[in-house]
């Protein structure tokens, strides 16, 4: 089937949300008026995963295309919302009264130049830049990105340089597991210092494990867990055990019940704990000298060599080690 111009060739990711940078309060009128807060305002599904007020999120952005994710334009709103204008500093689109040839006034979307300096929208304070930042939470349940938008010229400011200093590193920034930090940072409007909370975008690896993970291809990058350093030996305490007789009695029959419980508690602990691919290697070889690895855990049965009494420890460990 040949492709349709125009429609075939785009693709858009379902928008799941928006996460904001404070809340609407009333006023002595009686108005709501925004007050920003010390952490990210988010939805329901986000803090069962990040907590009820959370000051980080583990993002990912979709593309290489940062316009499709983080546009930033002086953007004009009116009282009650609506988008007036849209410029980048030289050149705007906006709605613009004008007469048709009835003598009616009607609203037309013309282009038109845009200057800062000579805009009383902008002078006025009804003129400012935004960005509209949209991401990927990797941790949340769906498939899709949830937005966020910033009018703060030191939050673009952090963020545009840390993706500059990203690209610069990893050679990409789509697919790449990044924090963004909701902090504290001395600001200057009108030559007076004071504290404001701003937008911080950090990588939470060291500068090896980030180039480590940027050689993995964007479309691969979800399927696999975040690179970690080696895993230390006792990450998993070993339980007890009873002293072993020198004849052991044959192992009782395992009920397929109790084994499918145990596999789907020890998956659900896995993705959980975020447990890595050597620590789950070298847990079972330690414990019972098989080879076990992370993508034994994908299918819905665990495999012959992995018994009920294997995945009881090793829940146990998890668990343990969790606690």
């Amino acid at each position: 089937m040949s492709p349709i111009k125009g429609i075939s060739e785009i693709v858009r990711l379902p928008r799941l949300g928006k996460i904001r940078l404070g809340k609407r309060e009333p006023g002595d009128d009686g108005s709501l008026y925004p007050t920003p807060t010390d952490y990210f305002v988010c939805p329901e599904e986000v803090q069962k995963v990040f907590g009820e007020k959370p000051k980080e999120l583990r993002i990912m952005f979709p593309t290489e295309d940062q316009e499709q994710w983080a546009s930033q334009y002086l953007r004009c709103y009116s009282d009650s919302g609506s988008l007036l204008c849209r410029g980048d500093g030289e050149t705007a689109v906006a709605w613009v009264k004008a007469h048709d040839r009835d003598g009616n006034t009607v609203s037309k979307l013309l282009e038109i130049p845009c200057s800062p300096d000579r805009c009383p929208a902008y002078r006025e304070g009804y003129c400012r830049r935004i960005m509209n930042l949209q991401f990927l939470l990797p941790d949340c349940p769906g498939f899709g990105v949830y937005q966020l938008d910033t009018s703060s010229y030191h939050s673009m400011r952090n963020i545009n340089s840390q993706l500059t200093l990203i690209r610069g590193i990893c050679g990409r920034v789509s697919m790449i597991p990044l924090s963004l930090k909701v902090i504290e940072q001395v600001v200057q409007p009108g030559g007076l210092e004071k504290l404001a909370y701003v937008l911080d975008l950090t990588c939470p690896y060291s500068l090896a494990e980030i180039q480590r993970y940027a050689q993995v291809p964007p479309g691969q990058a979800l399927l696999l867990p975040p690179p970690d350093t080696e895993a230390p030996e006792d990450l998993f305490p070993q339980p007890a055990r009873r002293a072993a007789s020198s004849v052991e009695p044959p192992p009782p029959p395992q009920r397929e019940d109790e084994l499918m419980d145990l596999w789907r508690k020890a998956k659900s602990l896995i993705l959980h704990h975020d447990i890595q691919d050597d620590q789950i290697a070298r847990w079972f070889q330690k414990n019972f000298r098989i080879i076990v690895r992370l993508k034994d855990f994908e299918p819905v049965t665990p495999p012959d060599r992995v018994t009920a009494d294997m995945l009881r420890e090793f829940c146990w460990a998890v668990e343990r080690y969790a606690r």
